[in-house]
């Protein structure tokens, strides 16, 4: 999909995220996950880019998606600590100890007394069995993972949408740039007419003038172009976290196709309920609210300890000491004003905000999903339009230019034309933008942004 990745960001930013394998280690190769290698991302190709490469560049640079990744990172070493509590722990301990004694009053004489030693001792403490407090810390750890992983998702496609809007912008400002000129041309040639005309003593001078006033609007209307151009490639490099003097060959996009409108609207809400990272990231919210609720109610219970340790003294005295020790351990809790039950009532109104809130996230995806289809349907619609305006706008507009030539229509007719064939140009610019902008913008609310941008 994207060459500068060989694990691609943008692939983890679109994909579902399904539930990871356990981690095996701070690598977290079990899931599959290795930092982006963007080192090619550096360095701004000196050639003309198409979209995904320019989505190659902006998610390798964006300081959002390089934060997430390290969050992503964070939970999985959160997973680690938490399936650690499955293992013994052993500790050692050693210091030197020097005690000092002065006996005096009364009939004894003063005795003084002291001493030192060094005392060495080894710990093992191994939870057996805690009525599931570990498992569910490791399932709160898991649900922690995924909404990291939901998270860089949905940071990383908010990068895409951002570089594909402006990428989008930009184009537009191009092919605004080269209407304006293909306008100012025309205009040019219907001053010429006119000015042909009136030497020729067959138009009179208003014609001439009307015209020119024309050109001159064609001519500020192109530098307003040009402008604009300006101000969109300094946007699209800011979404690529460069300057905005950097300036940026294009390739020319694929034409806007609609293809999304190939399925109908409650199959793209199914699939944004299965691929939306903020409904993911809700889902492993809930999983976290209840692996919490596990926990509290398991701190409510018994748990079974093993401990065993020996331990060496060898000092001043005469003797040197080892010990050792082993046993197990039933802890109970038994009274604690009655803040354990709190806590399992805190975990249970969570686990219920939280189920609500996945509920609110998923009716607001599917009107998202509904909304955006609905405008890209309407922008397909207009597109088809804004074809056939240029087209008759095109031809009408040489044929009046032709017919004032001859003198077969007046500058008001010429103009009118000339005006019309300027405003259609303008429409199907807007038209194409609007498609290409409104297939992104589904693609986003859907979660599957990276087929728009292939």
């Amino acid at each position: 999909m994207l060459r500068h990745l060989p694990v691609p960001v943008l692939l983890l930013a679109t994909a579902p995220l399904q539930a990871a394998a356990p981690s095996a280690g701070p690598d977290f190769p079990a899931a599959g996950l290795q930092p982006p290698a963007c080192a090619s991302a550096t360095a701004i190709p000196d050639r003309p880019l198409a979209l995904p490469e320019l989505v190659d560049i902006a998610l390798c640079r964006a300081p959002a998606t390089r934060a997430a990744w390290a969050g992503v990172r964070a939970a999985a070493e959160r997973e680690v600590q938490a399936r650690a509590a499955y293992g013994p722990r052993l500790d050692a301990s050693a210091g030197p100890d020097a005690s000092w004694t002065r006996f005096s009053g009364g009939r004894l004489p003063t005795v003084t007394d002291s001493g030192a030693s060094v005392t060495a001792a080894l710990s093992l403490n191994w939870l057996l069995y805690d009525f599931g407090g570990r498992e569910a810390r490791i399932s709160f750890a898991e649900a922690g993972r995924a909404a990291a992983l939901a998270g860089f998702a949905d940071r990383a496609q908010a990068v895409v949408l951002e570089t594909g809007i402006a990428y989008n912008a930009s184009i537009a400002a191009y092919q605004s740039v080269d209407a304006q000129r293909a306008n100012l041309g025309f205009a040019k040639n219907s001053l010429e007419a006119a000015t042909a005309r009136e030497r020729a003593g067959v138009a009179i001078k208003s014609d001439r003038l009307q015209a020119d006033a024309a050109f001159a609007r064609a001519q500020l209307d192109l530098r307003r172009a040009e402008g604009t151009l300006e101000t969109q490639l300094g946007r699209l490099a800011t979404a690529l976290s460069l300057p905005p003097s950097t300036r940026i060959a294009l390739a020319q996009p694929r034409e806007g196709s609609a293809a999304a409108l190939r399925q109908s609207a409650d199959a793209l809400i199914a699939e944004a309920d299965r691929a939306r990272p903020d409904l993911q990231l809700s889902q492993a919210n809930v999983a976290q609210a209840e692996a919490a609720l596990r926990q509290a109610e398991a701190a409510r219970r018994p748990s079974v300890t093993l401990g065993a340790g020996p331990s060496a003294t060898a000092g001043t005295a005469a003797r040197d000491v080892l010990t050792g020790s082993a046993g197990v351990t039933l802890n109970i809790p038994l009274f604690d004003s009655g803040g354990r039950t709190s806590q399992v009532r805190e975990a249970r109104a969570s686990t219920e905000q939280a189920e609500a809130n996945l509920q609110d996230v998923r009716q607001q995806a599917a009107l998202d999903v509904w909304s955006r289809y609905q405008d890209l349907a309407v922008n397909a619609t207009n597109l088809e339009t804004a074809r056939r305006l240029l087209a008759s706008a095109d031809e009408a507009a040489a044929l009046a230019q032709g017919r004032y030539r001859t003198g077969l229509a007046n500058i008001t007719e010429l103009l009118d034309a000339q005006a019309s064939l300027a405003g259609a140009r303008e429409q199907l610019v807007a038209a194409e933008l609007a498609v290409r902008s409104s297939e992104l913008q589904l693609a986003r609310a859907i979660g599957q942004i990276g087929d728009a941008v292939q």
